[in-house]
């Protein structure tokens, strides 16, 4: 029997709970110039889990902080309570679903800090066979037009070829409007993931562009690249709020393992006075074992599933998934484990039906409900 301990926490930590990330503390680090959003982040947080898994094979982590991890001179005079800054990170799949579950997890948290009008800008650089080919492109575009860079940027060759489309020399930005784009040098397989990816925004409603000349600073996000903005309301400019992406080569790099894969964000803004504060009724038992485990099976039912499992985080009610395993047989294997009494579960047949099965897994007996009408269903099991 697990001891539980009631404690407080802020909606972060009630968002981060519900899709299933672990609170993992990293130290601050000093660092000279531009920190904020600074992806140099996730060099940290990698160094911090191989600490504390050191010897974890095969399994994913979901983990979440939320305190700053670079600081400068520049922050010791500006007062740290007005600014909110926290990293959301996947280690150990590869599926999008991992991409999916980051975003829709920041853009629920900035919904409750009072953001409207949020969208995600997103690009595609692919795996390693098609960064190369890109770069090439890349490198012969800007060699044949360097006399028309800016005198600081030419002599190409000595460069990251990559840095010159964050250059913001008017030179440069004039000659990034035609250079090639990444988008068009995926490979088959890196095709589909960006696919995979927008088909869950589409899926979740979440607005979205394909902006084919983003990229990350010293290229530290490398295959699918994102960042979150919103419209100002008074000033009309959008506002970065969060970046972020997959940095697979950066995770083998860091923790020297060959087979591993990692995806997150990083988001930093100014507190709101509109910010939602959690209530008595937010408590959360800390091993607590939820009623509730959602499985999924099939791509129709994993697209459906990230915003029926939204629904009911705005009701209050705890559950439980894994929405990067794809066997039905897995997950009802965790659900048994860890003790669950109902599993909520998505296949084809229910999602063209538009329903769900409720399955009692201690008296072993299922009821199929409209999906319409799951949420006053489960308050009732609650």
């Amino acid at each position: 029997m697990i001891n539980k301990i009631t404690k407080r926490f802020d909606n972060i930590d009630l968002i981060a709970n519900h899709y299933g990330f672990e609170k993992m503390k990293t130290p601050t680090s000093h660092q000279e110039g531009d920190i904020f959003l600074n992806p140099e982040q996730k060099i940290s947080i990698l160094k911090q889990y191989q600490n504390k898994y050191p010897k974890k094979k095969n399994k994913i982590s979901m983990l979440y902080n939320k305190q700053p991890i670079l600081t400068n001179k520049r922050l010791k005079n500006l007062n740290s309570r007005s600014v909110k800054n926290f990293n959301f990170d996947i280690i150990g799949t590869t599926n999008s679903v991992a991409e999916a579950t980051i975003i829709h997890t920041a853009i629920v948290v900035l919904g409750d800090e009072g953001f409207k009008d949020v969208f995600v800008n997103i690009n595609s650089f692919g795996n390693r066979e098609s960064v190369s080919n890109y770069r090439n492109e890349l490198f012969n575009y800007y060699k044949n037009r360097n006399e028309e860079l800016h005198p600081k940027c030419r002599n190409v060759h000595k460069k990251n070829v990559f840095d010159l489309l964050l250059c913001k020399h008017k030179e440069c930005q004039i000659l990034k409007k035609s250079a090639p784009r990444s988008i068009y040098y995926l490979s088959d397989i890196s095709r589909k993931h960006l696919k995979d990816t927008i088909e869950y925004l589409e899926s979740m409603n979440i607005i979205y562009n394909i902006d084919d000349l983003l990229i990350s600073p010293s290229n530290h996000f490398s295959k699918i690249v994102f960042e979150i903005k919103h419209k100002d309301d008074k000033s009309g400019d959008d506002i970065l709020l969060g970046q972020g992406g997959r940095y697979d080569e950066l995770a083998r790099k860091i923790t020297r393992k060959k087979k591993i894969s990692a995806v997150g964000i990083s988001l930093e803004f100014n507190k709101r006075k509109t910010t939602k504060s959690s209530n008595d009724k937010n408590k959360i038992l800390i091993g607590e074992v939820p009623k509730f485990y959602f499985i999924q099976f099939g791509l129709e039912a994993k697209l459906k599933s990230l915003a029926i499992i939204e629904k009911i985080r705005d009701k209050k009610i705890s559950v439980r998934q894994d929405l990067h395993i794809d066997k039905f047989t897995e997950q009802i294997e965790i659900a048994k484990q860890i003790g669950v009494p109902y599993a909520l579960i998505l296949g084809q047949e229910e999602v063209a039906k538009d329903t769900i099965i409720v399955k009692d897994l201690r008296r072993v007996t299922q009821k199929t409900i409209k999906i319409d009408n799951l949420l006053p269903y489960l308050k009732q099991l609650n």
